[in-house]
């Protein structure tokens, strides 16, 4: 598929699997002169309000899913949890560059650490277990915290800290059958991600990002350039390139990072698809992280890619839009991007505001005029049992 350029202007791409966060790429694919269908299952009309043609149905829905494959050149999934029966069935009639065995590794959380070990690199410990019985005999071994959560990825699914053995008792009605992982909750200081484009040979790499969250494990900002020394960097990149490689996959993918207090690193996770904080790129790169997915599953030359001036990134929920309304006015160097939303009522991001000064803005000054207004989330309280699903 190298050189061929399967998303020339005119052609039809099919995106399965989109949520609000997804709009930008939408706005890329008609960018470059795309044709676009969507298939959701259920409606969301300001979301898909850009495409050309949008098909509503379950995703093992066979005669919608013909419909769709049928009527596009390519398909892509922007969700790492979409359903692999649909994306298996649509290569009856299309192309899906992604693939679908790198999509299995990434919702099996046993498979995925794996192929970590495959390539030496360091995840926190953990069992399989099945029953209660199983986390009293295994917590001795893998310590306090723990983290208990499903093998299988999914939308919506939670995750059990167990902080004390008095906590294990819980744990009776959150496993509800089937295998889980209990891991190890490794104490860090500082969490980073790496996102790299790849074909499944070459890999290009964006700059690194760190990553803050508050106490419900909801992103609340994201900067770049970082502090993290060179030679960390170049394992981070080594990391990267080894994932992209063992999983033969065709896309973004973004591998996110713990460093301790003593510096060790370890990997929390890797996900398929573009990300909340990947939206930094939109200010930081000559191309964002969707222009360059685009630009890859198409099977387009990757686009070379350098740090163009510091950023900070606020994700922005439903609580900040007012706040953001009003920075909006006041703030000459800084952006934003709103996303459209079917769904008001749920915790997703509704938009982006960017902050930047140029080439020589430091990252520090840029993190002093997030914190003098009222736009960052307030800290919410929370259930020691929940954690982000899409964090290890």
């Amino acid at each position: 598929m190298a050189g061929q350029n399967l998303l020339s202007q005119g052609k039809t791409l099919g995106i399965i699997g989109l949520s609000s966060k997804d709009w930008p790429m939408l706005v890329a694919a008609k960018k470059l002169g795309l044709t676009v269908g969507v298939y959701v299952d259920h409606a969301q009309p300001q979301l898909t309000k850009l495409a050309d043609f949008t098909i509503v149905g379950n995703y093992r829905d066979r005669d919608k899913l013909t419909e769709f494959g049928q009527n596009s050149d390519l398909v892509v999934y922007a969700s790492p949890l979409i359903a692999p029966v649909a994306i298996k069935y649509l290569t009856n009639f299309t192309l899906v560059p992604q693939g679908l065995e790198a999509l299995e590794i990434a919702q099996d959380r046993l498979m995925a650490r794996a192929l970590l070990d495959e390539i030496n690199v360091n995840v926190s410990p953990y069992v399989t277990v099945v029953s209660l019985d199983d986390i009293y005999q295994s917590i001795d071994s893998i310590g306090y915290p723990a983290i208990l959560k499903p093998i299988q990825r999914g939308v919506g699914e939670r995750s059990l800290q167990i902080n004390r053995q008095a906590d294990i008792a819980y744990a009776d009605n959150y496993i509800q059958g089937g295998a889980y992982l209990l891991a190890s909750w490794i104490d860090h200081d500082a969490e980073y991600n790496l996102t790299v484009a790849t074909d499944g040979q070459q890999v290009m790499t964006f700059p690194l990002v760190e990553e803050f969250f508050n106490e419900d494990r909801e992103l609340i900002e994201a900067t770049t350039p970082t502090q993290v020394s060179e030679a960390m960097k170049d394992e981070m990149e080594r990391i990267a390139t080894e994932i992209a490689k063992k999983l033969g996959y065709r896309g973004v993918i973004t591998v996110r990072f713990y460093v301790t207090s003593s510096g060790a690193l370890y990997i929390s996770s890797f996900d398929l698809a573009p990300t909340i904080s990947g939206n930094i790129f939109e200010q930081v790169t000559e191309v964002n992280q969707y222009e360059q997915f685009l630009r890859v599953v198409g099977g387009m030359a990757l686009h070379e890619l350098h740090a163009l001036q510091p950023a900070v990134l606020v994700p922005l929920y439903n609580d900040q839009l007012a706040s953001a309304a009003y920075q909006q006015v006041l703030k000459e160097n800084w952006q934003f991007a709103f996303f459209p939303d079917d769904e008001p009522r749920r915790k997703d991001v509704k938009g982006v505001a960017w902050v930047t000064g140029g080439p020589t803005a430091m990252v520090n000054d840029l993190l002093n005029q997030v914190d003098a207004t009222e736009i960052l989330r307030p800290l919410t309280t929370t259930t020691a049992d929940e954690e982000e699903s899409d964090h290890e």
